[in-house]
């Protein structure tokens, strides 16, 4: 992996490291090898291995086997994610052997911003605020419920660990509220780690989705972090993401994969 690529992916991490502190839904557990998430929680990425270093010394079938074992045995699939820029062929059998079967994949994309400048014009009725009060708090939850379609036995875990634990460090984690005309339409959130900030929690209601508002807002928000001193932003992109972010100057540095048994 190249350095940019390691700030990605890393940040990717420690926003959920952050997250788990923060909402102690999960927790996050770090060994000299591992670095994984596990919880009670029916959701694929608060159950899964992030990195994982094979030993020479261990089978890694039969370990992967038994970290396979332990999430089962609490009732819950594993997830497993390998990046496109670290294969190993080892893992990948392992993983093949286990019965682990490919199920997303996650864009890895980097934006330097030492010398960026946005192109996009501005938004006629477009405000862009960092969140602070409680009914703004109200106004983002309501968004990103609705603009990811939670589903309602979900929404108040998904909340608890992605609005309201996030607002209790606003020192690195700060969301956004896009408005137009008056009305709440998008979400945004910000994790900072040193000069790297990662974007995440980018939701749109339907009835607004199409009008070029997240990557407006997005790049509002970008200017902000620079301001900050921040010198990379980066975004872990679903598939319908790819083709938005690239507007705002983003590229793709490596694919994430997401495996789950």
């Amino acid at each position: 992996m190249s350095a940019t690529q390691k700030l990605i992916f890393e940040n990717m991490v420690r926003a959920y490291e952050k997250l788990s502190q923060l909402s102690q839904v999960f927790t996050f557990v770090e060994t000299n090898r591992t670095q994984r998430f596990e919880s009670e929680i029916p959701y694929g990425l608060f159950n899964s291995v992030f990195t994982y270093k094979r030993s020479e010394e261990i089978n890694p079938e039969d370990e992967m086997a038994s970290i396979k074992s332990f999430y089962h045995n609490r009732g819950h699939k594993l997830a497993w994610l390998t990046t496109s820029h670290d294969q190993d062929e080892v893992i990948n059998q392992a993983l093949a052997t286990n019965h682990f079967h490919q199920v997303g994949v996650i864009s890895g994309m980097g934006l330097s911003l030492k010398d960026w400048r946005s192109e996009l014009p501005e938004l006629p009725g477009l405000e862009v605020r960092a969140v602070r009060e409680t009914q703004e708090i109200e106004e983002f939850r309501r968004v990103i419920l609705a603009g990811y379609n939670v589903p309602e036995p979900m929404a108040d875990i998904f909340c608890k660990v992605f609005v309201d634990g996030p607002n209790q460090d606003i020192t690195t984690v700060q969301h956004y509220l896009a408005y137009m005309d008056g009305v709440p339409v998008t979400t945004l959130t910000t994790f900072t780690e040193g000069d790297v900030a990662g974007f995440y929690s980018i939701a749109t209601l339907e009835a607004y989705r199409s009008r070029g508002i997240a990557r407006t807002m997005l790049a509002h928000v970008l200017h902000i972090v620079q301001q900050k001193g921040v010198n990379l932003a980066v975004i872990h992109a679903t598939p319908m993401g790819r083709s938005v972010y690239p507007k705002v100057g983003f590229k793709e540095e490596l694919s994430i994969n997401i495996f789950s048994s």
